[in-house]
């Protein structure tokens, strides 16, 4: 398979999103609040800054993922891209509630209170526990396997005949002879066996929590929002038969529901649905910080920007063309933005502008086409990017996980959660995470080269050994 040709200015932007995410977080936490919460003009530039790091990296993660789909499609219609784009959805889910998970309660597991919380659990909650763990393994293991067996094509032929019209899918649903395969079974009997083994902690720590410590657990951030996003642009990509223009239509319809919705919905209180539901809907008294509204528009304009370069890197003279559009598309949303500004003052008779009005979308949107054609000006100088550069750039989620782990899992419980440094300290704090941030990359890939942690750590072990 050839691989798809790389753009180098979505290479700068990926790098850019990195560096705005890891010091963004490290200054936030470190930096004295009398000075972070101060009215100086370097921290007000700061912060300007910072109210960009979410949307460039949801635009720039939505336009990659995009990008690479379209660009690894084989003439049968298959796609490598989605598998890995499904195993990204399940990892990014995973630590997205992992991260926000109270990590000090798994004790409660072994103690006489959390052993009576789950001998108390009812049978028919315990049940359908196991089943939907169970099920959400399955489905993973099914999708993801690499043994060339029913599944693989499955999401394919389900979206282009439809469930029922397609005979293999349609056999194997009604015929019990479909787990009778040995793959099947073992993937049936090892998700059943860890569903029952995962519900056991999930059930106790699930009745320990408290209701605000449930609602931080259950909060949206930046993971859940990227992970629904690709979700989506995969959906989208099926339904439309692999059609660019009805892909684009899509998308640009989603994205103007998505940015009309946000007034409509920002201060409903949602906190009578389910609690693991309300927190996609708006933050009003969900402590969720990422809520679908107006947060998957920026997923959606990442999609329609990939889509776009899908188009233009065919075309003569790609490098020198790009910038100028993307400048030109750039202050056209900024125009937008100021001009539906201008009108929501004349209607309303004040501007919304920094609390739930679509014209603060279009402004950043404007600001990350923006900088994008600068990027793109200056990949026609540079030419490439330093060979670590480039791998910190394709590892950012295990970055971003990374970087979070260690500041609030490790750094501030040690350190206490109320210290806070000058300006020099803070920059030296910065230093060092990028630092660790790089050597974690160097880790990732010493890992991959050594087919992953199980075959490196046996690895080493010989080393030692011998």
């Amino acid at each position: 398979m050839e691989k798809p040709k790389r753009i180098l200015f979505l290479d700068l932007m990926r790098v850019l999103a990195l560096f705005m995410m890891i010091q963004g977080h490290t200054t936030y936490d470190f930096l004295d609040l009398t000075i972070r919460d101060g009215h100086s003009t370097g921290i007000k530039i700061w912060t300007s800054l910072r109210g960009y790091t979410a949307p460039f990296f949801m635009m720039v993660s939505g336009a990659v993922f995009t990008f690479l789909m379209l660009s690894q499609e084989q003439k049968d219609g298959s796609n490598p891209r989605v598998r890995a784009g499904i195993n990204r959805i399940f990892t990014l889910l995973f630590w997205g509630y992992l991260l926000n998970f109270p990590i000090y309660e798994i004790g409660q597991i072994f103690t006489t209170e959390g052993l009576n919380h789950f001998l108390s659990t009812g049978i028919i909650e315990t049940f359908f526990t196991i089943i939907w763990i169970s099920l959400t393994l399955y489905i993973y293991k099914a999708i993801t396997n690499k043994e060339q067996v029913y599944e693989e094509n499955a999401i394919k032929n389900i979206f282009r005949e439809g469930a029922l019209k397609h005979t293999q899918f349609r056999t194997s649903l009604f015929n019990k002879k479909y787990f009778v395969d040995e793959h099947r079974k073992k993937r049936l009997m090892s998700s059943v066996f860890w569903g029952v083994i995962i519900s056991i902690p999930f059930l106790i720590i699930s009745n320990v929590l408290t209701i605000e410590e449930k609602q931080r657990a259950l909060r949206v951030d930046v993971l859940h929002i990227i992970a629904l996003g690709l979700l989506t642009i995969m959906f989208v990509y099926f339904i439309s038969a692999h059609k660019k223009w009805i892909m684009t239509a899509i998308f640009f319809i989603l994205m103007l529901i998505i940015i009309s919705m946000f007034p409509l919905v920002n201060n409903v209180d949602m906190s009578h649905l389910p609690i693991f539901v309300a927190p996609y809907l708006n933050d009003f008294e969900t402590k969720s910080m990422f809520p679908l509204t107006p947060w998957l528009a920026y997923i959606f304009a990442g999609a329609l920007l990939g889509l776009w370069l899908n188009y233009e890197i065919k075309q003569e003279h790609f490098e020198k063309r790009i910038g100028y559009k993307l400048a030109l598309i750039g202050i056209g949303f900024l125009l937008l933005s100021y001009f539906g500004d201008l009108f929501e003052r004349f209607y309303h008779g004040k501007s919304y502008y920094w609390h739930d009005s679509p014209n603060l979308i279009y402004h950043r949107i404007g600001i990350v086409m923006s900088v994008g054609a600068i990027m793109a000006f200056l990949s026609l100088v540079i030419k490439d990017l330093p060979k670590f550069m480039k791998q910190m750039s394709r590892n950012t989620l295990w970055l971003y996980v990374g970087h979070l782990i260690i500041i609030y899992q490790f750094v501030k419980p040690l350190i206490g959660y109320q210290t806070r440094f000058n300006v020099p300290i803070t920059l030296v704090c910065i230093t060092t995470m990028f630092i660790l941030m790089y050597l974690q990359t160097r880790i990732i890939l010493f890992v991959q080269k050594n087919n992953g942690y199980i075959e490196t750590i046996k690895l080493l072990i010989h080393k030692k050994s011998s």
